[in-house]
């Protein structure tokens, strides 16, 4: 039997190994936990400090429970709205920064600009032109060798024009004295280089040639001066050199086509005879009266064929009396703004009979010109209208094609407004809105949504090319 008094000090005891075994032990699951935040494999802890992989797992299961949940913020109404204003605001504003970057950028391709040489200079260019066409002229009879003495010359002096931007005279001189037959077939020997050179030279003559037309096309306008310069360019340049040469070549072209395209279109939107305006005023009025106005049509179309030499390929009075025709339905579609129809149904009528029974033709300038009016609600009217009486397949594909043209239109046109108005961000916000709810509603292609040409007039701009996706402004929720 203990006596009481060693009770009691096993008691203590025992008591004090308790409190030390649970200090180590808290330091150990700690120690534990610490290594489990780390991202340690429990594997790998249950070998290193020689604990049972179940123990590990239980510690990482307890310490899964104990994770404090993530506070999730809320937000009153006020702010959600605020928030939604801004994000709203902020999307404009690139879509605005994104169409004025493309309206002002210049799509033309970047020439060199023509550069003043002062009058020391061009003699000095001349002076070197004229000691090459000697050194040719004296190369006549003489011996291969003797010619290769003056080809040499001849490119040291090609060097000394490197530096200077040519004019095309200077450089027509230069180009032609490098196809000179006498600097063929120069070289002494398999290792001789002269040949190579000579080819070389005439390549740098081209090219400056070619570099100095290209100047003066990119500084003129004028069609007869265009002509000229594109004689100027041969085959046997374009064989020489296909990328530098047809590129110019190519770029002259296409000016030259833009221009008269831009001229005729020009003479049919303006050179309009009185007669034929009044016609297209009574159009839009609704007021035309058919036989008079074949009647100055007819008169006009022989006006304008008396007029004209007479030539193997001149227009016959009926072809100038469909070109006149052409002519007012141009001015209708594009002139709203002058010519805006008031009642599209006696306008369609009158048109149908004056353009020989082409209800097509009619229904498409009258919805064209409600469109261009930007008066959509009569436009749709007026395809409703067509559109309920069973016309013909082809009036129907017409009407489907017209109110693709009015949403479209209409899109644009709210797109426009966003982008050059300056309102507040609640404003942004309202036509972003309308924007999207047009866009879902009708299922529109974004490349379908015109919104008018570069400040050049080179590139059409479409709602594409500035859209800023809604996953674009990021999440603020």
């Amino acid at each position: 039997m203990y006596s009481k008094k060693a009770k009691d000090d096993y008691i203590e005891k025992s008591k004090k190994i308790r409190k030390w075994n649970n200090m180590i032990k808290c330091t150990e699951t700690e120690q534990i936990k610490g290594l489990i935040k780390d991202g340690f494999d429990l594997e790998l802890i249950s070998f290193e400090l020689d604990i049972p992989i179940e123990e590990v797992r239980q510690i990482k299961v307890e310490m899964e429970k104990t994770k404090q949940p993530k506070l999730i913020k809320t937000y009153s109404a006020k702010e959600i709205i605020e928030i939604k204003n801004e994000q709203a605001h902020s999307r404009m504003e690139q879509i605005r920064k994104k169409y004025e970057k493309l309206f002002s950028k210049s799509n033309q391709v970047s020439v060199q600009k023509s550069k003043r040489l002062s009058a020391q200079e061009v003699e000095q260019i001349n002076s070197v032109i004229t000691k090459m066409e000697e050194s040719i002229k004296g190369m006549q009879g003489l011996s291969r060798k003797a010619r290769k003495q003056n080809a040499n010359q001849i490119l040291t002096e090609l060097k000394k024009l490197n530096k200077y931007q040519l004019t095309i005279g200077q450089s027509e001189r230069l180009y032609s004295l490098m196809q000179s037959g006498e600097l063929e077939e120069l070289k002494m020997n398999e290792t001789d280089k002269i040949d190579f050179e000579i080819s070389s030279g005439r390549r740098e003559a081209l090219k400056k040639l070619i570099e100095a037309v290209d100047i003066a096309q990119s500084e003129t306008e004028d069609l007869e001066e265009l002509k000229l310069l594109n004689r100027k360019i041969s085959r046997e340049m374009e064989k020489a050199n296909p990328i530098f040469v047809g590129a110019v070549k190519s770029r002259i072209n296409n000016k030259l086509l833009k221009i008269q395209q831009q001229n005729i279109i020009h003479k049919i939107r303006n050179d309009i005879p009185v007669s034929v305006e009044a016609i297209i005023r009574d159009i839009a009025q609704g007021t035309l009266n058919i036989q008079k106005a074949n009647a100055m049509i007819d008169e006009e179309a022989k006006r304008r064929v008396e007029s004209r030499p007479k030539a193997k390929f001149a227009l016959t009075q009926e072809q100038e009396r469909k070109q006149i025709l052409i002519q007012i339905r141009t001015i209708l579609e594009e002139r709203a703004e002058k010519y805006c129809i008031e009642n599209p149904e006696i306008t369609i009528k009158q048109m149908q009979v004056l353009f020989g029974g082409e209800l097509e033709t009619a229904i498409r300038v009258t919805v064209k010109n409600l469109i261009q009016a930007k008066n959509f609600e009569k436009a749709k009217d007026v395809c409703d209208q067509f559109s309920d009486k069973g016309q013909e397949d082809s009036i129907a594909i017409t009407i489907r094609r017209l109110r693709k043209e009015i949403r479209n239109a209409e899109i644009s046109d709210i797109v426009l407004k966003g982008i050059h108005m300056k309102g507040t961000i609640e404003d942004d916000r309202r036509y972003l809105e309308l924007i999207e709810k047009g866009i879902k509603r009708g299922n529109v292609k974004l490349g379908a949504i015109s919104l008018g040409k570069s400040q050049d007039g080179l590139r059409t701009i479409t709602l594409e090319d500035i859209w800023i996706d809604e996953n674009e402004k990021g999440k603020f929720l």
